[in-house]
């Protein structure tokens, strides 16, 4: 039978309980029941708009009482409205039925329980994945083996075709890894959600005891028994010797979607989780980089540009006397031992020279002792015994 309490029709709650008794078209809260789970009580609570349905009970219920088309699609949406309004009333508080502390303390422990069932589904659901994945996984990785088998033992033709099927397989294990990894992070959210719907349930029943031993001498209702939320969630089957290709996608994508569907729902819960933005992040700027060059900076450059340009100038002067120095020595005194101190002193001013006048490392290192060379070849043909210009044969 129809539930017998009158239903507000001034509230979210109670315009989403008129919608899903029109729905049901007067069905028995008891076929309700052995059809969808839940106790009659429960779903009496549901059409009379005292507790909120939950949303996938709403997608069910239009599925069932509704024939296929545009009617179905029309009245899925019409219901994901309702449902949201209901649920943005309940959030405010403004619902009739939370009428108290104490009747609001337990509507949140029942929401609470609902989230942590409905997060242990999603758990399931990705649980099942993962261990539809798993053989899955082995076979693509046996598939990919055998694929370079092929390529490393057939013929040019097999060659070709081996690479195209080692390509998809490839493609293919990458598809399934990320499956598997959208799948365990879908699980460790679930697991995570779950204690924390776990924590405010156990917070939910303390404001209940607390309210309870304040409001004795009240006549209060005592709490109705709950049936757990039970998800038909089919065992992973087992992976057969050889998969044939099309199931395998077929298989691969229900997976992917529902995974999106659960992380979808996973976001909008988070949703209501998440603290408020905070400040807008402010572009990055460094006062030190973004001023100016100021006028002692521009005064250090015109410094180093003018060492620059004058400082090779004494060097090579100083490079020179050194060389006349030695080679007026060497026709003096020590002849063609005077390569010795000029190697000695002459050699590093030579190098230091070419460095000042913006040469670099390795030219400086080979020109410097090719031009040393040169003059001391020179110095020591010198010291030959040649003779005076103007005495050849006559």
């Amino acid at each position: 039978m129809a539930p017998q309490r009158g239903i507000d029709e001034g509230t979210a709650g109670g315009q989403l309980a008129v919608f899903l008794v029109e729905l049901t078209r007067q069905t028995p809260v008891r076929e309700l029941s052995d059809r969808f789970g839940r106790s009659s009580s429960t779903w009496g609570n549901y059409l009379n708009g005292s507790t909120l349905i939950p949303r996938q009970l709403v997608g069910r219920l239009v599925e069932s009482f509704t024939p296929p088309g545009s009617t179905r699609n029309t009245k899925a949406v019409r219901g994901l409205e309702l449902w949201k309004a209901a649920e943005a009333e309940r959030r405010a508080g403004r619902s009739p039925s939370a009428g108290g502390e104490l009747v609001r303390g337990r509507q949140r422990r029942d929401d609470a329980l609902q989230q942590v069932v409905k997060y242990r589904a999603v758990a399931a659901n990705a649980e099942n994945h993962l261990a539809e994945l798993r053989p899955m996984l082995a076979h693509t990785q046996s598939r990919l083996e055998h694929a370079e088998l092929r390529l490393r033992l057939g013929d040019e033709r097999e060659r070709a075709r081996a690479e195209r099927r080692l390509g998809q397989a490839r493609e293919r294990l990458g598809r399934v890894r990320v499956q598997q990894e959208l799948a365990r992070r879908r699980r460790m959210t679930a697991e995570e959600q779950q204690e924390f719907w776990m924590a405010e349930v156990l917070s939910a029943q303390e404001e209940i005891s607390r309210l309870e031993r304040e409001v004795r001498d009240l006549v209060t209702v005592p709490p109705r028994p709950r049936e757990p939320v039970g998800r038909d969630a089919a065992e992973a089957p087992e992976a057969p010797d050889a998969v044939d290709d099309a199931d395998f996608e077929a298989r691969l994508e229900h997976i992917t979607a529902e995974g999106l569907e659960d992380a979808a729902l996973i976001e909008e819960d988070l949703q209501h989780l998440r603290p408020p933005p905070a400040d807008p992040v402010q572009p990055l700027s460094s006062p030190a980089l973004d001023k100016p060059a100021t006028s002692g900076d521009r005064r250090l450059g015109q410094t180093l540009a003018w060492r620059r340009l004058v400082l090779p100038f004494p060097l090579l002067g100083v490079t020179g006397f050194l060389y006349w120095a030695c080679q007026e020595a060497a026709f003096s005194r020590i002849g063609g031992w005077a390569v010795i101190p000029a190697t000695v002193l002459c050699l590093p001013v030579l190098y230091g020279s070419l460095r000042a006048t913006t040469v670099r490392k390795l030219p400086a290192r080979i020109a410097a002792p090719l031009l040393h060379i040169a003059w001391s070849a020179l110095l020591v043909l010198d010291q030959l015994p040649w003779p005076p210009p103007g005495t050849g044969a006559r």
